[in-house]
């Protein structure tokens, strides 16, 4: 055998008894089973179709009913009338299933629980009113809906990229005396995390909490099944969110996507990075990784401790209760310039709201734009509310600008972004992919006076199914750094025009438009 043919096959080998194959083949081997005993009890049973009959009827009638988003109602309407046993089956599962509902009811009392902790003050009140009404407005909204107060005394510092972030975070945690807690969809080991794991085991020889809590999910293929065992073992408490387990759930449907570091309360830093090589390119899988990151310091880190104690305690059903004033009863002195540099508003989202509040911010700063709107999004799949807020701004004399990847890393989630280009271009927005790779970067920014980023794609999962948290930043000079940001970033990027599209071709238009309709189930 060749020696080519053994580096080859080593991957593959190594893949086939990973985690995620054993894990991903015994609950395919779950559902084929279920299809093939209901398939059997509908061909030989007249009674049993005929009930299942009635009931993908008043499933149809319920899932219009809902209070769903009308693009994943009739998504969900087609797959129930098209497939009576196997659709009603699986609506039913995925919106009756407890271990999918337990943890949202949980994080729901604790998010009424700290309230006390997430009170806008009245003097940041006085000052918002003064200084613009109308952005007072959705500061009112994020923490009458979401339960995250304003902040002025907030510094910010932006990182156009993942490897500018890196040294600072080793040189905060390096200061850390009280407690560093971190949360993270992907971790996996090499330069970055191992070099802050090593960080975090002197820290916690030195008597510093270590809270670490990760994904299992979005860990699966990078990290051994009981990690946080190990972890535990240096010291570090560790705790894993949506444990994956070989059976069939929806609760793997519902991932913690945020990404975030608090030390000693003083400073928090989050953005679109997760802990692995890639994002600081030193591994390239798709090209250059442009990702982004950020850094606070002062009052609005409150809120990040915040949302990551909520978060912890979400499996905490009996236990001992969380000692919440220890960590957030932190005054900071108050600095006359950083009180006249605008205002931060960090925040969470996830499936257990009511009201999308990560979706709802990101329409009204395009909604409110008035000169231009810079977005930079991994994934484009917007519902019909983000749709028309983007054509009615270029349709109104707004200047859209869109960047994406130019190499993707989900082939079937390129495809659905590019299926909305022809209708985005029709209406004047103009849409940028990035030539040297892939772009990570969540953010939206407008007029040089207010920017969204965070961990929240323009995407269905990202609105709807995962557990989010970005910042709203509002007059701080930091947003001029990211509007350069996105002008730099555009000096490397490629203009896609409607010639561009039709160069596609009929089989992809064709494809394209088939699986617009399941993209709020993709």
């Amino acid at each position: 055998m060749g020696e080519r043919t053994k580096k080859l096959k080593k991957p593959f080998i190594k893949l086939i008894f990973s985690r995620f194959a054993i894990t991903a083949t015994l609950i395919a081997l779950q559902v084929i089973f279920i299809i093939l005993v209901f398939n059997y009890m509908g061909q030989y049973s007249k009674s049993f179709m005929t009930v299942v009959s009635i009931i993908s009827v008043f499933v149809i009638i319920w899932i219009i009913n809902s209070r769903s988003n009308p693009s994943y109602k009739i998504s969900w309407a087609i797959i129930v009338a098209g497939m009576p046993i196997m659709g009603t089956l699986f609506y039913l599962y995925t919106h009756l299933n407890l271990s999918e509902k337990l943890p949202f009811m949980k994080l729901n009392k604790l998010i009424k629980d700290t309230s006390e902790y997430a009170v806008t003050t009245e003097p940041v009140k006085d000052r918002l009113k003064k200084v613009d009404p109308d952005f007072s407005k959705m500061a009112y909204y994020i923490e009458n809906a979401g339960g995250y107060p304003a902040y002025d005394n907030t510094k910010v510092k932006y990182y156009p990229l993942g490897d500018d972030v890196f040294h600072d975070m080793c040189d905060e945690l390096e200061k850390a005396e009280n407690f560093i807690f971190m949360e993270y969809f992907i971790v996996e080991e090499g330069l970055f995390w191992d070099t802050l794991l090593e960080i975090l085991v002197r820290k916690v020889r030195e008597g510093v909490e270590v809270r670490f809590m990760y994904d299992d999910m979005g860990c699966i293929s990078t990290l051994t099944r009981r990690y946080d065992e190990i972890m535990t073992k240096l010291g570090i408490d560790t705790r894993t969110f949506g444990r994956v387990r070989p059976f069939f759930s929806t609760h793997y449907n519902n991932r913690d996507h945020r990404k975030m570091t608090i030390i000693d309360g003083r400073v928090a830093f989050s953005g679109g990075i997760n802990l692995a090589d890639e994002y600081i390119n030193r591994v390239e899988r798709f090209g250059h990784w442009k990702d982004n990151a950020f850094m606070i310091e002062g009052d609005a880190v409150k809120s990040y401790t915040l949302m990551f104690l909520q978060m912890w305690n979400i499996g905490n059903w009996g236990g001992e209760s969380e000692d919440y004033a220890r960590y957030l009863d932190t005054d900071w002195e108050r600095v006359p310039d950083l009180e006249r540099d605008g205002f931060v508003i960090p925040y969470g989202d996830g499936p257990h709201r009511q009201d999308n509040v990560a979706e709802n911010i990101y329409l009204d700063v395009i909604n409110n734009a008035v000169r231009h709107v810079a977005i930079m999004t991994p994934y484009l799949i917007p519902d019909n509310e983000v749709l028309h807020a983007l054509k009615h701004a270029a349709k109104s004399g707004v200047k859209v600008e869109l960047i994406l990847p130019y190499i993707p890393d989900k082939k079937i989630v390129n495809i659905l972004t590019k299926s909305y280009y022809a209708e985005l271009l029709r209406s004047g927005v103009k849409i940028y992919e990035y030539t040297p790779g892939f772009v990570h970067t969540k953010m939206v920014a407008a007029d040089d006076r207010i920017a969204v980023t965070g961990t929240v794609n323009l995407d269905y999962r990202s609105l709807y199914l995962h557990y989010e948290c970005g910042s709203v930043i509002y007059n701080n000079e930091v947003v001029a750094d990211i509007e350069e940001d996105f002008s730099k970033t555009l000096e490397l990027c490629c203009e896609i025009t409607m010639e561009d599209v039709k160069n596609k071709g009929l089989l992809f238009a064709v494809f394209s438009s088939i699986l617009r309709v399941f993209a709020p189930l993709l």
